[in-house]
């Protein structure tokens, strides 16, 4: 089995949003000796809409100057350490802005559907650019903010000028609606991987795209309420390591802890436990040879650190831990 240990290399996006240190930079160094330890490579799935505008606002700000060289040197440490670093965008950083204080979040515009098809093409190129020009390797894969992919048209017409034909946002039976924030995965195929057109649900034989879809895991509220209780008896070990809030989801949390729901399989937090479950069960499906975990360096905590560790310890000899560049290289060919 091939295992994609897969983080999402952002701050929150509530009030506050949490220090780069914190969030970023600490959490990450942290994930980087685990990798060291056991000789595995992880994906990173960089907010680089969020370097655009450290850049912006650097000159004018000492503190943005200094996390801006800090991200990009860690940035650069991962990928010549063999870390893959890919595209995860937030279009909602085109509206918003920093205050002297901190940064303030117009989340109207969430997903990159919102945005007209002349915005979608500036800022897939730009963002794409901008972690080329930092990691010096082809940026290849996708993987949608917030998991808001849909609808996905405009998206693919930008995606597809700019070489990048890997997608990794999709896991099966995942749906959430709240404002302006949506997706829905309940109809995506079973299949281990797909390629696709205009829609990521929609398998075509011919499609210039590939799914690598996230592991999905159906969880029960009880998981959650246990969550809720052991973060309060012992936040030492349960808390997030990163000092923000995230944004505002309204019926989310309700929906976690009084139905069973489909969760893509997690690192965050408690949400490691679930590692073993989720590489048993993948097992069990002849159809697949991988398994795709998800993760936030500003959500882990030291619980899930700890659980990562031990994971990767228990399985290393008899999975690999890869990145989506291996993975390409082998199951597809077309990857130099």
């Amino acid at each position: 089995m091939n295992i994609l240990l897969t983080f999402d290399y952002e701050l929150y996006f509530g009030s506050p949003s949490g220090s780069a240190e914190k969030c970023i930079l600490s959490p990450t160094g942290e994930l980087m000796q685990i990798a060291e330890k056991h000789d595995a490579r992880f994906s990173f799935f960089v907010d680089c809409g969020y370097l655009v505008k450290l850049r912006e606002y650097m000159n004018e700000y000492p503190t943005l100057d200094n996390d801006y060289r800090k991200i990009i040197a860690q940035l650069r440490q991962l990928s010549a350490s063999g870390h893959d670093l890919q595209l995860h965008i937030h279009p909602h950083w085109e509206d918003s802005s920093y205050n002297g204080k901190e940064w303030v979040f117009n989340t109207g515009r969430y997903k990159l559907s919102d945005f007209p098809a002349e915005s979608i093409d500036r800022i897939v190129a730009l963002y794409r650019k901008t972690l080329e020009e930092i990691s010096g390797r082809q940026v290849f894969v996708n993987r949608a903010g917030g998991w808001c992919i849909q609808p996905f048209m405009e998206t693919g017409r930008a995606m597809k000028d700019n070489g990048v034909w890997l997608d990794s946002t999709v896991f099966k039976g995942g749906y959430f609606f709240s404002g302006n924030y949506y997706y829905d995965f309940r109809n995506a195929p079973q299949d281990a991987c797909w390629r696709f057109s205009d829609d990521p649900l929609k398998p075509s034989e011919n499609g210039f795209f590939t799914e690598l879809p996230i592991t999905p895991l159906n969880v029960s509220p009880w998981f959650y309420w246990k969550l809720f209780l052991l973060g309060r008896i012992n936040p030492r070990l349960h808390k997030p390591i990163g000092d923000g809030n995230p944004m505002p989801a309204p019926g989310y949390r309700k929906k976690l802890l009084t139905s069973f729901t489909v969760q893509p399989l997690s690192l965050d937090g408690y949400n490691a436990r679930l590692l073993n479950r989720g590489l048993s069960e993948t097992k069990n499906k002849k159809s697949t040879n991988h398994m795709v975990v998800i993760g936030h360096p500003k959500a882990l905590s030291r619980f899930s650190l700890r659980a990562l560790d031990k994971f990767i310890d228990k399985h290393k000899q008899e999975h690999r831990f890869i990145t989506y560049s291996a993975w390409a290289e082998k199951y597809t060919g077309s990857f130099s």
